[in-house]
């Protein structure tokens, strides 16, 4: 694992120093794939929205990854771990309240299966099959390998009482937490009901849109987390506002959000490049249905905004394929290409068809090269993923 940092956790090489420009992209303005369908794309389909637009202040990483070989890990390289569970209780699901059939069942749409979870007033734009669970899993394991193992970054201390995570997925961060924090009441908040029915006791699971009134009592929870979430919120100032309201005095709040944006820093990542093109076009179709792709550049002025103190922003270099010559960014790199691999069609399809109106032929035309393009290690490029620490004030301060 890359060497830790004992004040954050994370690999110094990688360590965020503030007021630090994030590493801009070699091309601020790049051009689209001449096989980037060209039929039915709305006007703004083809703009290049950048991460220099951005308004937030942007701290960055300040050391380039070393290159290496850009082969293929090796079994020797993955440690195996069994993920049979014969620690937990039967005696009931982890689920709050009973759901109805149609919310279980979910909406088919291109063929993927979105929530039905008030499906007519919330409109998630990545679908929640099997596919996407195995993709969530492995973006808590990549997130886990830059993390150098920590599940977070916030101080919480070694007994939280009460945990919220926002956006929970698959549930496989509360169940960890669960785990590690036997003290704490740890509960998932998601759109899907697609967590595992059997987890540790002090871990339970609710159905729910956290973009809605919260109903839980205010100062009452140590520690808040979202991660891989927010580019898909509406309204984050409000989520600010109620995290802080719901936060306990002293408690903390903490994102874990990628900037959906491809880097370099060597000059490698010249033209063609299908990857970036696919970038360009995916986060102009998150932002027609609501979202923001970059908005992880913009968390750290909210938090603040909302009031929250001791606000860091650690930036990390995640590496997309096996360019990198440590093993642990390989590695990182290998689940973050194979994450996008494997789930590229989920990824897009909402994006381009419902946002920029492609047919799905014409974006399964354009997804062969830009799944072509994730295996050129030639290429050295990498997504910033942000880590965002804040404290809600003592009474006191």
């Amino acid at each position: 694992m890359p060497t830790e940092d004992s004040s954050h956790g994370g690999s110094k090489e990688l360590e965020a120093t503030t007021n630090q420009a994030l590493p801009k992209s070699t091309t601020t303005s790049p051009p689209h794939s001449p096989r980037s369908p060209q039929e039915n794309p709305s006007p703004s389909a083809t703009a290049s929205p950048t991460v220099e637009a951005a308004s937030a202040p942007q701290a960055s990483s300040n050391s380039a990854i070393e290159v290496g070989d850009g082969l293929e890990p090796t079994e020797e390289d993955f440690e195996v771990e069994s993920d049979a569970d014969t620690g937990y209780g039967d005696d009931g699901s982890s689920f709050d309240a009973s759901l109805s059939s149609s919310v279980r069942a979910g909406v088919i749409e291109n063929g993927l299966r979105y929530h039905g979870f008030r499906k007519d007033r919330t409109y998630y734009p990545f679908p929640n099959d099997e596919n996407e669970q195995n993709r969530d899993d492995m973006k808590h394991a990549m997130t886990g390998m830059m993390m150098g193992g920590k599940l977070h970054f916030a101080p919480i201390g070694d007994s939280p009482q009460s945990i919220l995570d926002l956006g929970t997925g698959s549930g496989i961060w509360a169940i960890e937490m669960g785990d590690k924090y036997p003290s704490a009441a740890v509960q998932g908040v998601d759109l899907s009901p697609i967590q595992p029915p059997f987890v540790p006791p002090n871990v339970k699971f609710m159905i729910d849109d956290i973009e809605d009134d919260w109903l839980y009592p205010e100062d009452h929870f140590d520690y808040i987390h979202c991660r891989h979430v927010t580019q898909t919120i509406k309204n984050r100032p409000r989520l600010m506002e109620q995290a802080f309201r719901h936060t306990k005095p002293g408690g903390y709040l903490e994102f874990q959000e990628i900037v959906f944006y491809t880097f370099c820093d060597d000059g490698s990542m010249t033209d063609p490049y299908p990857m970036r093109d696919f970038m360009d076009n995916l986060n102009v179709g998150i932002a027609k249905l609501g979202g923001d792709n970059l908005n992880a550049l913009k968390l750290a002025d909210e938090m603040r905004a909302a009031g929250f103190v001791d606000v860091q922003d650690i930036a990390l270099k995640l590496p997309l394929g096996v360019w990198p010559k440590n093993k642990e960014y390989k590695l990182a790199g290998l689940y973050w290409r194979e994450n996008i691999s494997e789930g590229i069609r989920n990824i897009a399809s909402r994006a381009f068809v419902s946002g920029l109106g492609w047919s799905v032929e014409a974006l399964e035309v354009f997804l062969v090269d830009v799944r072509k393009s994730l295996y050129d290690s030639s290429k050295h490029v990498y997504f910033p993923l942000r880590i965002i620490t804040g404290r809600k004030p003592l009474v006191s301060e």
